[in-house]
């Protein structure tokens, strides 16, 4: 998600910034409106215009910065050491609540639902979540199959597949259903996934 060059930095871009993903992430690109934006801001019109002359800038900005902060904690340790047995539970489980976090769970959201209108940045969160996240989990079932704690199989595809199934029984589920999901769900669901894994790989 590129920076683009016709936004304007200034002494409250933060807070306008801020104001917008609250409107942006809860109510889409269309259905944000400039007004509601303005007023989550705290801004007028004119200032919010003086920042973002363009409601498309502003949402890009808006993807950007929090992807950006979505992913700056990853949910576990790329070094993590331990078995298999041991450590990929404890691996699925952080996994699971950082999916369920604000603000990942609405943004995985918007993303989706904008995909079509913004294609460019649903690549990028597609690449980011791979980067971020399914590779550095591909790593850690290369270092078991290297130790022979889970047999010879493409690491790659089965991170993938992990990651897609917490995302389908987690996040999908908790947006199509509009409720909280319990912890507890997300925990057994944690479990579960690996549980599957190591059925088969060990």
């Amino acid at each position: 998600m590129t920076h683009q060059s016709r936004i304007t930095q200034g002494r409250k871009f933060d807070q306008v910034r801020n104001g917008a993903a609250e409107i942006f992430l809860r109510d889409g690109f269309s259905g944000a409106s400039v007004d509601d934006i303005a007023r989550s801001a705290r801004v007028s019109k004119a200032t919010l215009y003086s920042y973002f002359p363009d409601k498309r800038l502003m949402f890009r900005e808006v993807l950007r910065s929090t992807l950006d902060d979505a992913f700056k904690q990853l949910p576990f340790d790329p070094d993590q050491s331990g078995p298999a047995s041991e450590a990929l539970p404890i691996i699925m489980t952080g996994l699971a609540q950082w999916l369920m976090t604000e603000p990942r769970l609405h943004l995985h959201r918007v993303v989706i639902a904008e995909a079509a209108r913004f294609p460019e940045d649903a690549q990028t969160y597609d690449r980011t979540m791979n980067d971020r996240i399914v590779a550095p989990l591909a790593r850690l079932i290369e270092g078991w199959i290297a130790l022979d704690e889970v047999r010879l199989h493409d690491a790659m595809t089965s991170a993938r597949q992990m990651v897609a199934m917490l995302i389908g029984q987690l996040q999908h589920r908790a947006l199509l259903d509009g409720a909280d999901l319990a912890p507890d769900r997300a925990d057994d669901t944690a479990a579960a996934t690996a549980s599957l894994f190591l059925a088969a790989y060990s």
